[in-house]
């Protein structure tokens, strides 16, 4: 008897975590966001692929991707990471896409970044994103 309850209590438990975990929906899109900037500053490239979607990978397998991103940045070394402190500015998520703007801010100035994602089966990924100066950063204009 003894064991039947116990195997009851483990079956229930069991139950109870595939369901809790089954019903976690993971990272948001800002986290995802936050991560992939974080990889290009670490230069991650193995986090970078797993974050991007098919349009960022160029159409290479994941240790092609990765060899080939080392190659391009094979001088730049550790004085290539510029310790950025990246912030969301915006996020807007709809049920298949999102839109988050980053401030990637360092030493030398600030950009703002939109991020593109999608939402797969597997969660947000990256498809696409697009750099511009940062304008409270930027020096003013001269006056003519």
């Amino acid at each position: 008897m003894p064991l039947v309850v116990a195997l009851v209590i483990v079956a229930l438990l069991l139950l109870f975590m595939w369901i809790s975990v089954g019903r976690e929906p993971g990272p948001g899109a800002s986290d995802v966001a936050i991560a992939y900037e974080r990889a290009w500053d670490e230069l991650d490239f193995g986090l970078l692929y797993d974050l991007s979607g098919a349009e960022l990978r160029d159409g290479l397998r994941r240790d092609q991707f990765v060899a080939a991103k080392r190659a391009a940045y094979a001088n730049a070394g550790k004085s290539a990471r510029i310790g950025a402190r990246i912030s969301v500015d915006t996020s807007v998520a709809g049920h298949q896409t999102a839109l988050v703007v980053t401030r990637v801010a360092a030493d030398g100035g600030a950009v703002r970044n939109n991020v593109m994602l999608d939402h797969t089966a597997n969660g947000w990924v990256v498809i696409g994103y697009s750099l511009r100066p940062d304008a409270e950063a930027a020096p003013p204009a001269s006056a003519s």
